[in-house]
């Protein structure tokens, strides 16, 4: 068994990470804006919008947040105090759940403190700090109910799982997937159900029903609430298709849809994408007015009908040609391994474009100069392009996470087992679904990774007899 720490040894930690954020938060407060994102959730903050392309829930707490002080300084303090949340977390399940030494736990949680991605972009305006608590949140939930089988544990993983989409939608196909199979984890479910016996097969069946009973509730109620403040029918998102028909343009041909106008759209070589390798390519097809989104729209003359008919030919086109859809995805992957590719990638994701009129009014309402803005030297900004190296490892983070499950004690196998499903689905479907390579899409994989590696630095160092205590 792990031993006891006194609680002294966690308030050391827990000062020790806020001193380091508060160093950097008092040599780097700057907020900082990536565009178009940050301005979708200013404007919401600012006059209720609701943005067609992304979760929209960040925007109410930004109001909240700086309503009164009209200074976008608040967000960042508290997304700062998220950040040494998340670390304490990191800390947390490694001590409690995975049985690693203290000082193990304590590494890791500095780690996750000195994230270039998580110091970067707690001065954005952006979900990705806010978003990934709540992700450390579901971990906890995850893990307590995996060890435990504990029937409120399976509420909260829920409940914390409708609060992960209202940040970030990305979320949903790993909540699905972890829905069915957090049960058959819990408890050692599949050896008690070797043993036999009715009640624990009915044990989880139950189980099973209620997850499955309280995802399909609590994201209706979501899509419900979505469309009614979007004034449009329930949907988690209103520009998913534009999104998918963009990541499959190359492959798109006419014979992928039955409209006669669409046809002779997709007909027309593609403004962008006809070179997949170039930089920004496929994006451009959804974001440029000449693009394929742009075309498509022009010829539907209705927003939620374009969506609806490019998510169709989408799902046709990868339908007829997965082989072509699984080089493209293959294609995003090995571009993480390009130091002169990255740059690009790591400039455009650290807001590097200039600030238009309108953008600098908005800005302006929060009593911000952000003129140059985009382009300072920051420390946190500088510390990000240098890291480039560790975003390769972060897109990789199923295979270390396979490693730590290999790794692990026989008695946190299937809590270990459970960070590696999560990260595995979640890091393929954001390869796959994704454009480009993404490294702030990649941002709540920083977690399962520091919890993996944890787990085998633990073993490697205690090389501890399988079957005995630590």
């Amino acid at each position: 068994m792990t031993s006891r720490i006194q609680p002294i040894n966690w308030f050391v930690l827990a000062a020790s990470l806020a001193f380091a954020k508060l160093v950097l938060f008092v040599l780097d407060s700057n907020p900082q804006v990536f565009l178009g994102d940050s301005m979708s959730y200013i404007v919401t903050a600012m006059n209720g919008w609701i943005p067609p392309d992304r979760s929209f829930v960040y925007g109410y707490i930004v109001y909240g947040l700086t309503a009164r002080s009209r200074s976008l300084s608040s967000l960042v303090a508290i997304q700062t105090v998220a950040g040494i949340a998340t670390a304490m977390l990191t800390a947390v399940f490694l001590f409690r759940y995975f049985r690693t030494s203290f000082a193990v736990a304590a590494a890791f949680a500095v780690a996750i403190t000195l994230d270039p991605q998580h110091l970067l972009f707690e001065r954005f305006v952006m979900t990705e700090s806010l978003s990934t608590l709540v992700f450390a949140l579901y971990l906890l939930f995850g893990l307590e109910y995996v060890q435990h089988r504990r029937l409120w544990a399976l509420v909260a993983l829920q409940a914390a799982g409708f609060a992960l989409v209202a940040f970030r939608v990305t979320f949903v196909p790993m909540l699905v997937v972890a829905t069915v199979a957090v049960p058959l984890l819990a408890g050692d479910a599949w050896r008690h159900l070797r043993s036999g016996g009715k009640r624990n097969l009915s044990q989880l069946g139950i189980h099973l029903l209620i997850s499955g009973g309280l995802f399909f509730a609590l994201h209706s109620a979501y899509k419900q609430w979505n469309g009614a403040v979007s004034e449009r029918p329930p949907a988690y998102t209103y520009a998913d298709g534009f999104f998918l028909i963009s990541n499959v343009s190359p492959l798109v041909t006419a014979a992928d849809t039955d409209n006669p106008e669409l046809a002779a759209v997709l007909a027309q070589p593609l403004a962008h994408a006809t070179s997949p390798e170039t930089l920004n390519s496929r994006n451009s097809e959804m974001f440029d007015d000449n693009g394929l989104v742009g075309r498509i729209r022009r010829v539907l003359k209705d927003e939620y009908r374009a969506n609806l008919e490019a998510k169709r030919i989408a799902y046709r086109t990868i339908l007829r040609d997965p082989v072509g859809f699984a080089r493209l995805a293959f294609m995003t992957h090995q571009k993480y391994y390009s130091k002169s590719y990255m740059k690009g990638i790591l400039e455009i994701e650290a807001g590097f474009r200039d600030l238009g009129p309108d953008e600098l009014k908005l800005l302006s309402h929060y009593h911000l100069d952000a003129n140059g803005l985009p382009f300072m030297k920051t420390l946190t900004r500088e510390y990000y392009f240098g890291m480039w190296p560790y975003y390769v490892l972060l897109a990789n983070a199923p295979l270390v996470a396979g490693a730590g499950l290999l790794a692990a004690r026989k008695d946190t196998r299937s809590m270990m087992a459970f960070v590696f499903v999560i990260t595995a689905v979640h890091l393929t479907v954001i390869q796959v679904a994704s454009v480009e390579p993404s490294t702030r899409h990649l941002h709540p994989a920083a977690l399962p990774l520091a919890l993996s590696l944890g787990v085998i630095v633990s073993r490697l160092a205690t090389r501890t007899p399988r079957g005995s205590g630590q």
